[in-house]
């Protein structure tokens, strides 16, 4: 489709544009989420999943990697939906690729799309769309796709780490020290001896701690779970990069881990 988004704000949190499958509910599960964000980190492009109110491990991408968005007349998008997942393309441009986090059913149903008319703040947003067209056409994607963000992107469940959401939002330094202690606290006997690893990002509402092992993982699990709304993490690429290095090394020095502990 081509569209224009809406003007240029001071917050970040905009310009959405979602595709949902059947029962999405008011669009609490969306298969793509598609988000450029004009003033994050010098510009960022964020692709993502959402399964019933938590979002998923997000591709981000430098907008200065992609076709111009802002400041243009018009912008050509296309999402094509294949066997591996969503291709993004954006004025003819493969941009990114969100592996399928969710099967897709396996009858013809219907998919919604949906601009929404706020920001994350309840500010309007304002979009002018020239034209939408949904329906079949070739594979556009090329045959060499390792540059290509989000291919072979490692999406499986992280063995030691917890997503924690539904938390209170935060925005100052002060609080995000705060709830650092307050989990480190409560999760303190699945740490082991060097205790648990929290990520807390600033203006969210959700965080991330690692345990000890996955045995610990599971145990939090289900001991915490009438505390806390949570649920395993994914792996980020670079995780699962990092833990094969690792892995290998030990392997190379004749170290044997048990296989919870990777």
């Amino acid at each position: 489709f081509r569209f224009l988004p809406p003007c240029s704000t001071n917050h970040v949190w905009m310009h959405s544009i979602n595709i949902s499958g059947p029962g999405h509910n008011e669009f609490d599960s969306v298969l793509c989420h598609f988000n450029p964000r004009q003033f994050e980190r010098g510009g960022q492009l964020v692709i993502n999943d959402k399964q019933e109110g938590t979002w998923g491990q997000a591709i981000n991408l430098p907008l200065s990697q992609v076709p111009l968005i802002f400041g243009q007349t018009a912008v050509s998008l296309i999402v094509q939906i294949n066997g591996e997942g969503f291709d993004i393309f954006i004025e003819g441009k493969h941009c990114a690729r969100l592996e399928h986090r969710k099967e897709l059913p396996s009858k013809p149903c219907s998919l919604y799309l949906q601009f929404p008319s706020c920001d994350d703040y309840q500010k309007p947003e304002n979009w002018l769309v020239y034209k939408t067209w949904w329906g079949n056409r070739e594979i556009m994607h090329g045959k060499d796709l390792s540059s290509i963000a989000g291919v072979n992107a490692h999406n499986a469940d992280h063995p030691r780490k917890l997503f924690i959401s539904n938390l209170s939002k935060i925005s100052k330094d002060r609080d995000v020290d705060i709830r650092r202690a307050e989990l480190e606290r409560a999760f303190r006997k699945y740490g082991g001896a060097r205790g648990v690893t929290c990520i807390i990002p600033k203006h969210s509402t959700f965080a991330f701690v690692e345990m000890e092992s996955e045995r610990m993982a599971d145990r939090a699990l289900l001991e915490m779970g009438s505390k806390f709304k949570m649920n395993r993490a994914r792996w980020s690429r670079h995780e699962a990069l990092q833990e094969k290095r690792a892995k290998a090394e030990a392997e190379k020095k004749g170290l044997v881990k048990e296989s919870s502990a990777w």
